[in-house]
């Protein structure tokens, strides 16, 4: 029993993950101009060229990115189906966000939305699985969206195995005990 505690404590202290939590909402800053990779339509477009950095201002925050809203942003050109990495970094070098390839693309003839999922990466924290939208509206004129955008990343923490393990674990000797006190209780 006694070597059971010990490896219950050593997985347990593994387990204490830093998440990042919290959103981060980004706009379009005036006079940076996104525009479109192939086609000159929202319709056809396989993805977006940003200008250069930086071409984007947060404009709320919440939990882990609180102390980041009014600040800058630089957004990386990308192709829907391939992702980004990065695909956003703040001025500041606290955060970043990997898109995973493969991201959700609605459009019609006057929007366009991307849906994905990726990785956050913070300054002290664990790596942070993560989704992002961008919403754009308007209409695209010689390769050049004429539109308002604007994106969300939001983190989803998910325990790692480790913590399912130390729960596993920290309950497997309430288990014996009940198993032990049901075997007596059959044998009389």
């Amino acid at each position: 029993m006694m070597v059971l505690a010990a490896a219950t404590v050593a997985v347990s202290q593994q387990a204490h993950a830093t998440f990042i939590t919290g959103s981060i909402d980004f706009s379009s800053i005036p006079g940076k101009t996104v525009k479109l990779l192939g086609a000159n339509s929202f319709l056809l477009t396989t993805g977006l060229d940003f200008p250069t950095g930086p071409n984007a201002k947060v404009d709320g925050a919440t939990g882990n990115f609180a102390t980041e809203s009014g600040s800058t942003a630089t957004f990386s050109d990308f192709t829907f189906a391939a992702g980004a990495s990065p695909l956003w970094v703040l001025t500041d070098g606290n955060f970043t966000f990997d898109l995973s390839p493969g991201a959700v693309v609605t459009r019609g003839a006057h929007f366009l939305t991307i849906d994905g999922v990726g990785m956050l990466h913070g300054k002290g924290f664990d790596d942070t699985p993560g989704s992002f939208i961008l919403t754009t509206q308007g209409s695209p004129s010689s390769k050049t969206l004429k539109f308002s955008w604007s994106a969300t990343s939001d983190a989803t923490p998910v325990p790692e195995p480790s913590t399912f393990i130390a729960g596993a674990l920290l309950a497997l000797p309430f288990g014996a005990a009940a198993l032990r006190s049901l075997r007596k209780s059959t044998v009389k």
